[in-house]
């Protein structure tokens, strides 16, 4: 069987604004089946955007001097029978936590994929897994608040 890899999503990103100070530039990687395949070095003030091929599985890293590094994973597998008229759209909106907090978390808090990212039937677009997401954010804010 032929796998159909074609493009099926535009992964855009952007700082939410929460770190004031942030000035400079940062850079996103993108790795498929974990080897990099593209560096974009961006102004912060800039959006990313990446185009993703279907039925592949994707890490997206965001990186900053000075700031622990934030990995989003994406799976965009969709089932076959879907008809494919526009690309799928998904952005993702986050901010850099100071490496000065690092000491604060547990390593694998720190690289797990901040989310998952995949095909949802019900809504027949990409959504993160919110239950994964929130636990992960839950046991960082526990270790920060309480020394884990």
């Amino acid at each position: 069987t032929i796998v159909d890899t074609s493009e099926c999503m535009e992964f855009t990103g952007s700082f939410d604004g929460t770190v004031k100070d942030f000035d400079g530039t940062y850079s996103v990687k993108l790795y498929l089946d974990n080897k990099l395949i593209t560096t974009q070095v961006l102004k912060v003030k800039k959006k990313f955007a990446v185009l993703l091929n279907k039925n592949s599985l994707y890490t997206v890293k965001v990186e900053k001097d000075g700031y622990i590094p934030k990995t989003v994973s994406v799976n965009t597998t969709v089932p076959d029978k879907i008809e494919m008229t526009d690309l799928y759209r998904f952005h993702f909106e986050t901010n850099l936590l100071s490496n000065d907090l690092s000491v604060h978390f547990d390593d694998d808090d720190i690289d797990f994929p901040v989310a998952l990212v995949s095909y949802g039937k019900k809504c027949d677009c990409f959504e993160f897994n919110k239950q994964y997401t929130e636990s992960l954010i839950h046991r960082m804010v526990n270790d920060l608040m309480f020394g884990g």
